[in-house]
């Protein structure tokens, strides 16, 4: 120890010694000759840039990485950075690295942080629009993976937002893309939101869950909620089956060219399986997932509408029971267009029946009662005003309109063939439509296109059974269709006024049809104002059709209602423009299928009209073609 403290004092002394002194000029100046070299690691430390508002940009690598990092501001501003890089135009660079940057995108659908959720889903709207539907195919389980985790999640947050993921894919997904990667999983799914299997003996396998820790209200709400979603999927496998008709091969008659025609009908094909022809019960693997569907969801949609149905007491609905009985008509209508294509085209009729047989008196119970007394529905006055806008598309408005006109339709799908004691339901249901043509004026395009529908159902499709039993409401109904459409109270915009003169077309070529509601008498308005749409600017390609078949029945009241206005429609023909029509097709030729329609029309005429036309024609230079044609076709033998 004592060398030690020695030691320590001859330190302290060398300290004091140097306490003073200076060091020598130039000893306590820096360096700086020495050479350096810069080290660059060129895929690692890019320049960062900054965009306008001083937010950092990331590189790609850089941006990927931070998609997966544990914090939510990391994360957050990778998928800005995402969607900065997106709309300034700059999506070709990220085609190599689509499988990382939709893991990252789409894995924020399960984040905890509501906020990282959104910012998720926003980023995917972008993605999505940006890339070509082709670029997504490969990567697209990725994104319906994480997509029905998130809406099997256990918590309610995540599942609740899991829908607005959803609405990302519908709006940005082609349908038909969509039907054919997920659709059948995610409706699994969507079952599984509102409800859970049951495990006791009663008929129904699945039971809806209610929601305790949030209320009944909320419940109703969150069950509308998925429920639209299922619908807007369900109308994607109805929109992916639906089959475009192409254009008809038209072959051009030339004098001096050879002609090549078609000598053999094309075979029909019979797509039917052995159990159909045989009469077995048999369903295909797509009829059986159908049939899977429709077993589980009609009881939910009808436990569904029966805890927020009214009292019989009180006939009114509060909005929450308006939208919820708005989308539950909705979707009850896919599930038959389900069925009725798959039965189109399959040639077989087992899946209706068996809906029929099990479902159609519950449905009538449920909805309507036996005597339609619980028919129409109608919407409580809501105390504070919404937009007319919301109010339409949530819960069909204080009439209901979009509701009733659905469980019209619905009843007769249910009831194809109805009995003679269901006579004053079916009243009761025409009455109402003849109630509704009456407010046309009132009426929105979608709701007009709704009305046609329903009509469509009664007046053509169950008019042969409900003739039987409700023949003068049914007739009357048909005169104010005639009326309305003649005195153009159905609205031209989504071809509204089109359908409903196809409807009143094939009526007409209907001989059952057209005997029973009372043959000219009862068409001739109709008939006779037909020929006034040729004077119109344009005609349609379906309107132009149904008026050669119309001639080809040998209708006299439309022929002779053709012929008084021959002179007009043929001097109309150079402005005339038929909608719709082939393209490419020359001027003339839709010119000469007007005029054919008096090769059938001459026939009545007694006068010479039409001689005197022609002659007239050929008079004026510039109509000589037109003028050798229609002398061609009265002349014809």
């Amino acid at each position: 120890m004592g060398g030690h403290h020695k030691k320590n004092l001859r330190a302290e002394k060398a300290k004091v010694k140097l306490k003073g002194a200076k060091l020598p000029k130039g000893l306590n100046v820096t360096k700086t000759d020495f050479k350096v070299r810069k080290i660059e690691i060129r895929e690692q430390l890019k320049e960062s840039s900054y965009s306008e508002t001083g937010q950092r940009q990331f590189n790609l690598k850089e941006t990927l990485s931070r998609l997966k990092h544990h914090s939510v501001k990391f994360r957050t501003d990778a998928q800005r950075n995402v969607r900065d890089s997106l709309k300034s135009g700059n999506a070709d660079h990220l085609i190599g690295h689509l499988n990382e940057l939709f893991q990252g995108i789409a894995a924020g659908a399960l984040d905890m942080e509501r906020s990282a959720r959104q910012e998720s889903f926003k980023t995917l709207d972008v993605l999505l629009e940006a890339l070509q539907p082709q670029a997504v195919a490969p990567f697209f389980h990725v994104i319906a993976t994480y997509l029905r985790c998130a809406m099997t999640h256990v918590l309610p947050a995540i599942q609740e937002d899991s829908l607005l993921m959803l609405d990302v894919l519908l709006l940005r997904v082609p349908p038909a893309f969509l039907a054919e990667r997920s659709a059948s999983t995610i409706i699994g799914n969507f079952i599984d939101m509102i409800s859970r299997a049951r495990h006791d003996n009663e008929r129904s396998n699945r039971t809806l869950t209610l929601n305790l820790s949030q209320g009944k209200q909320t419940t109703v709400k969150w069950r509308t909620k998925v429920l639209i979603r299922l619908q807007q999927i369900l109308g994607t496998l109805v929109t992916s089956k639906t089959a475009s008709t192409g254009a008809a091969r038209v072959v051009h008659f030339e004098e001096m060219r050879p002609q090549y025609y078609n000598v053999l009908c094309p075979v029909r094909q019979d797509n039917r399986d052995l159990h159909t022809i045989l009469n077995e019960s048999k369903l295909t693997a797509e009829g059986t997932q159908l049939h899977t569907y429709v077993e589980q969801l009609l009881p939910l949609l009808q436990d569904n509408w029966m805890e927020v149905r009214p009292q019989q007491q009180q006939p009114l609905l509060n909005q929450d029971a308006a939208a919820s009985l708005h989308v539950v008509i909705g979707l009850m209508s896919l599930l038959w267009n389900l069925i009725e294509q798959h039965e189109a085209d399959h040639s077989t009729t087992e899946l209706s029946d068996w809906l029929r047989k099990n479902y159609a008196q519950k449905f009538l119970l449920n909805f309507l009662a036996k005597d339609g007394s619980r028919f129409p529905y109608q919407q409580m006055p809501l105390a504070t005003k919404k937009s007319s806008k919301e109010k339409g598309t949530v819960d069909g408005g204080e009439l209901c309109m979009p509701q009733n006109l659905g469980i019209v339709r619905l009843t007769c799908k249910f009831f194809p063939s109805p009995v003679e004691r269901q006579t004053q339901l079916f009243a009761h249901l025409v009455g109402y439509m003849q109630e509704s043509l009456n407010r046309l004026h009132s009426l929105s395009p979608e709701q007009q296109l709704s009305l046609v529908a329903s009509m469509r159902a009664l007046l053509f499709e169950n008019a042969t059974s409900l003739m039987k039993i409700v023949a003068e409401p049914l007739t009357s109904l048909l005169s104010a269709s005639i009326e309305a459409y003649v005195s153009q109270r159905f609205t031209t915009r989504e071809g509204v006024a089109t359908r409903v003169l196809n409807l009143l077309c094939e009526i007409v070529e209907r001989s059952d049809l057209y005997t029973r509601f009372g043959g000219e008498q009862r068409f001739t308005p109709f008939l006779s104002y037909l020929p006034q749409l040729v004077l119109k600017p344009t005609v349609g390609e379906s309107t132009l059709r149904a008026m050669t078949t119309l001639c080809r029945h040998l209708n006299t009241v439309f022929m002779a209602a053709l012929l008084q206005s021959a002179p007009e429609i043929i001097n109309h023909l150079d402005k005339l423009q038929i909608t719709n029509d082939i393209e490419g097709q020359d001027k003339f030729e839709n010119q000469k299928r007007v005029l054919n329609l008096y090769y059938y029309a001459r026939v009545l005429d007694k006068e010479g009209k039409l001689e005197r036309l022609v002659k007239q024609l050929e008079e004026q230079v510039e109509r000589k073609r037109i003028a050798d044609y229609l002398k061609a076709v009265v002349g014809y033998h």
